[in-house]
């Protein structure tokens, strides 16, 4: 069925498009609900938690009646989705992504650690695109590398308490077109200069909770559907580009394409901004990109083992051993 009042959207490639969801809670459940409402029919969602008696009010694909019964989130919330649209496609994965910041430092945790690796990027390399929708940054950084070096369309969505940042990450390296698509696009990892880390360690339960206002999830999970149905519609798909004035952004049949969209309900404001690739990044750099493809799980386990590595491989490292501290200004109390 084509939409009258925009016949040329291509309903074709939104329906085709294979989607893999790395969280399957707030944002993942809502996130999962918009694309089945623009028509995608294959949704895999990865999750290893389960629901427990305070997600079914935030994460609209459970109930109260699933919780206390140790009930998997991503497969409760695939059964749901089919539940909802009967013709969907849709999987739900029991996984504990290998993370940067949480050593491996035995041969059971190891072996568990590669099939995980392995698991994740077969499932990556099945579907089109990747959303990552995890509470924690460092959870971020397996989904990211692997969606680069399978050129795979990325998009983040992470939320404050309330505010929300929903951005595309670029296409490979080898596979920009500085002519066709400007300067090559940065991904989350790429405005930090350190490698993540284990960011819940010395957090209580509930400081390890994304504390946000109740309908900012609702808001960034539409944002980020429909920032892939954009890209979706482009001529040149993933490899479209961006620029910093939203004016200037490429524009498909559904509108503007931004790389990114940070938005506000503290003062009711959402701005289309900018972010380049920075040559030193921790996730799609192209030595940490090369390197997994190189090395997989041997990659992987030394970023897990080894705290400085990633800041090694990329050059931060030696980039900040060569900053002059001398010529930074220190901020005290007196001068601020």
């Amino acid at each position: 069925m084509k939409w009258r009042l925009a016949p040329e959207v291509d309903l074709e490639s939104v329906k085709s498009c294979k989607c893999l969801l790395v969280g399957a809670g707030s944002l993942g459940c809502q996130v999962a609900r918009n694309l089945l409402a623009w028509g995608i029919r294959k949704i895999t969602l990865i999750d290893n938690g389960k629901i427990s008696y305070s997600n079914p009010v935030r994460q609209s694909l459970f109930t109260f009646d699933d919780c206390g019964k140790e009930k998997p989130k991503a497969a409760t919330a695939s059964q749901r989705l089919k539940e909802i649209f009967p013709s969907a496609d849709t999987e739900g994965v029991s996984m504990k992504i290998p993370m940067p910041g949480y050593p491996v430092e035995t041969k059971e945790a190891a072996d568990e650690a590669k099939n995980n690796y392995e698991a994740l990027d077969k499932l990556v390399q099945s579907h089109d695109a990747v959303f990552l929708l995890t509470d924690t940054r460092e959870s971020r950084w397996l989904p990211t590398v692997l969606a680069q070096l399978h050129n795979k369309t990325c998009i983040t969505a992470a939320l404050g308490f309330d505010t929300y940042v929903v951005l595309r990450h670029g296409v490979r390296h080898d596979l920009h077109d500085p002519i066709k698509g400007g300067e090559r696009l940065g991904c989350y990892f790429c405005s930090d200069i350190v490698a993540p880390t284990n960011s819940v360690r010395d957090r209580t339960l509930d400081q390890q909770c994304t504390v946000s206002r109740p309908a900012l999830c609702t808001i960034a999970s539409a944002v980020a559907a429909e920032l892939l149905v954009s890209v979706l519609n482009a001529p040149e798909k993933n490899a479209v580009g961006a620029s910093e004035v939203a004016e200037k952004c490429p524009r498909s049949c559904l509108g503007t394409i931004p790389q990114q969209i940070r938005g506000s309900i503290g003062n009711w404001t959402m701005s289309c901004l900018f972010g380049q690739e920075f040559k030193n990044c921790v996730a799609c750099s192209k030595p940490v990109v090369e390197g997994l493809g190189k090395d997989g799980f041997g990659f992987v386990l030394s970023a897990l083992n080894r705290g400085s590595y990633l800041e090694d491989v990329t050059g931060i490292t030696k980039m900040m051993s060569e900053v002059d501290t001398g010529e930074l200004e220190v901020l005290t109390i007196d001068n601020l």
